[in-house]
């Protein structure tokens, strides 16, 4: 397996804030497109439609939980 290698160095807290980041921000595009898609499905799939706005919001709430838990943890730690 050439594509995993073990990290050379323990990640610093600077390195998991930007995956906490980016996890955030892609849970609220996704949250976001599947909320658009929801809004503007056919009528004939309107159960279809439901349950992905439901999805989009769930995803919208969590990237908004997880930003605010690094927002949080920058505040109490630095």
């Amino acid at each position: 397996m050439f594509w995993f290698f073990p990290p050379s160095h323990k990640p610093t807290t600077s390195e998991y804030a930007v995956l906490f980041v980016f996890a955030s921000i892609g849970f609220i595009a996704l949250g976001t497109a599947a909320l658009v898609m929801g809004f503007r499905a056919p009528p004939e799939k309107h159960a279809l439609a439901v349950q992905l706005e439901w999805r989009g919001v769930w995803c919208l709430v969590l990237g908004a939980v997880i930003g605010f838990c690094v927002w949080l943890y920058n505040r109490l730690v630095d």
